[in-house]
């Protein structure tokens, strides 16, 4: 999946979150979000719809909005996951957002 600077819906990407050695239930799960880290080192918050849930698996899809994806660069996401009794941080992930006018 390539994503440029300025994306904004209909174009989302997802996480396919696993449950691992955790023992969290990800059928649990009510809400998430996607604590984010952009390539200036501002932070923010995306939001995030569950799909295909399961005990052992979970799907993340996120659209993008105006704004979101302003630079070029690497942007850190935390899922977060709301869960019975608080939120649960599940593993980083590393979204590249491409400029299309240089190359990576």
């Amino acid at each position: 999946m390539t994503i440029y600077i300025g994306a904004v819906a209909p174009e989302s990407f997802e996480i396919v979150i696993s449950k691992g050695a955790s023992s969290l239930d990800l059928s649990t799960v009510s809400a998430a979000s996607l604590a984010v880290s952009r390539p200036d080192r501002t932070e923010t918050t995306w939001t995030a719809a569950l799909s295909e849930q399961s005990a052992t698996s979970l799907k993340l899809t996120h659209t993008f909005g105006s704004g979101e994806t302003d630079q070029a660069g690497d942007y850190y996401i935390v899922p977060r996951l709301t869960v019975p009794g608080g939120t649960h941080r599940a593993e980083r992930v590393i979204l590249p957002i491409l400029d299309p006018n240089k190359r990576r």
